[in-house]
């Protein structure tokens, strides 16, 4: 039997009710991890999502009396606050103090019930996936004060934040969801573009100061994405759109899904800054 490549792993995916993110979810769960799905509405998607996740199963600790050979291959027992199941946490990224309580409180002992409930809080990870981000489909000089600074406050200081106080075990790694508009520019996303662009930078410095422990930091940049907010394009800019990115289709949500796969498990993966996108960065 082929062992699962993320087996036992605790991963957290941050904005897993999106689209993209409970692809994420899904498709770190078949991957033999157990999830952490958080955001504002993880609660309510729960009965929705739930039944698309692989349940998880850890590994028996091998008994006392098991032999060095028999034992081989088992897993340890996992660390006291990771859990047993995958849970549905409610995380407001718009609030710092939620942010910080969330991943930086104490987590629930293990064999505790895995509620979803809404004081419980995440523990210590070996995967964090910041996939949570709002769009933006206004020009500079027609977007409000206040949505340009929620703009950057979701897609940049929220992850910034998460980054900061999330407990990561030594040898694990962070996953930025960025984005293509990070370095190519459009229409009506001047304030999406900076804020993607600046997970980009987060990313190259966080890999420097995660050194010391060996904790991998990498980005990803898809380029467009099945899903409503390309659903909602006007048909001319699909057809641009569509004409100059060389494959002539956008990605499934489960191809982007893969890529963080990639990078979670490729132990050389570090400061990795990943196009995804069908070509498009080329045009």
């Amino acid at each position: 039997m082929t062992a699962l490549r993320l087996a036992g792993k605790h991963c957290a995916v941050v904005g897993a009710t999106g689209i993209i993110g409970a692809h994420m979810a899904k498709a770190f769960a078949a991957h033999g991890a157990v999830v952490s799905l958080l955001g504002r509405s993880a609660l309510q998607a729960r009965p929705k999502l739930e039944p698309e996740l692989v349940p998880y199963a850890p590994s028996p600790s091998p008994s006392p009396s098991s032999s060095p050979t028999s034992s081989a291959g088992a897993s340890a027992a996992p660390p006291p606050d990771t859990p047993l199941a995958h849970r549905f946490l409610r995380l407001d990224i718009s609030d710092p103090a939620d942010i910080k309580s969330v991943f930086g409180g104490r987590a629930t002992p293990t064999g505790a019930s895995e509620t979803g409930d809404e004081a419980a809080v995440v523990g210590t990870l070996d995967i964090l996936v910041n996939c949570a981000g709002i769009a933006q489909t206004t020009l500079l000089k027609r977007t409000p004060d206040l949505e340009l600074a929620s703009i950057v406050d979701t897609n940049l200081l929220a992850p910034m934040l998460v980054c900061k106080y999330a407990k990561i075990k030594p040898n694990g790694c962070i996953i930025n969801v960025s984005s293509l508009m990070a370095t190519k520019g459009d229409l009506g996303v001047t304030a999406y573009a900076a804020s993607k662009a600046g997970l980009v930078g987060l990313t190259r410095a966080l890999c420097r100061e995660m050194a010391a422990r060996s904790i991998r930091v990498n980005a990803l940049l898809p380029g467009w994405v099945k899903s409503p907010m390309w659903d909602h394009l006007k048909p001319d800019l699909k057809e641009a759109y569509l004409r100059d990115t060389p494959l002539g289709r956008v990605a499934d949500p489960a191809e982007v899904a893969d890529a963080a796969i990639f990078l979670a498990s490729n132990g050389f993966a570090n400061n990795c800054v990943l196009n995804l996108d069908g070509g498009l960065s080329a045009a």
